[in-house]
């Protein structure tokens, strides 16, 4: 007769307790890693984004919207900093005079640039406008500051005051 042997049971491996955190603690890090650099490509992109705008033209900045009012023959200037090179709408919603005019003066490389357009009671004057500094300076020095864009809106009245109601718009 044969004797059969009762099964035996081998013991169960256990994986320790501090293998077992190390594992939850690596699976943590890598994680956060994960949702870092997802959100650091989707800044990356919003950047591309806006770069890619700004290329096109496609950004806008309100720098006047405002009434005026002036003794004859008088002008009123606004003066702005320009982050990219871009151009300015001047739109002289309304006047009082015919002889209103808007004159847009600033240096560029040296090269003065000075343009005036007569707009009459009402208008629009288009003008280009370069960078006013370098925001990332590609040297260890300071940006450089180079001279504001100064925007005037003015009337050539011998006599009479004028009144003005403007907006002035910056593309980049």
């Amino acid at each position: 007769m044969s004797e059969t042997k009762p099964s035996e049971t081998k013991p169960k491996k256990m994986v320790s307790r501090n293998v077992a955190i190390a594992l939850g603690i690596v699976c943590i890090i890598l994680v956060v890693g994960l949702l870092g650099a997802i959100l650091q490509i989707s800044s990356l992109n919003s950047r591309v984004n806006d770069l890619t705008d700004i290329a096109n033209l496609g950004k806008s900045e309100v720098w006047v919207n405002t009434t005026v009012t002036q003794t004859a023959s008088n002008y009123t200037s606004w003066f702005f900093v320009s982050r990219y090179a871009g151009y300015v709408s001047v739109n002289v919603l309304s006047s009082t005079t015919s002889n209103t005019y808007v004159r847009v003066i600033y240096i560029f490389n040296g090269v003065n640039y000075d343009n005036q357009i007569g707009v009459g009671v009402s208008g629009t004057a288009v003008s280009p406008v370069s960078y006013s500094y370098i925001p990332y300076p590609i040297t260890p020095f300071p940006p450089v500051i180079l001279p504001p864009i100064e925007i005037r809106v003015g009337n050539t009245n011998l006599v009479g005051n004028a009144t003005e109601t403007i907006t002035i718009t910056y593309y980049y």
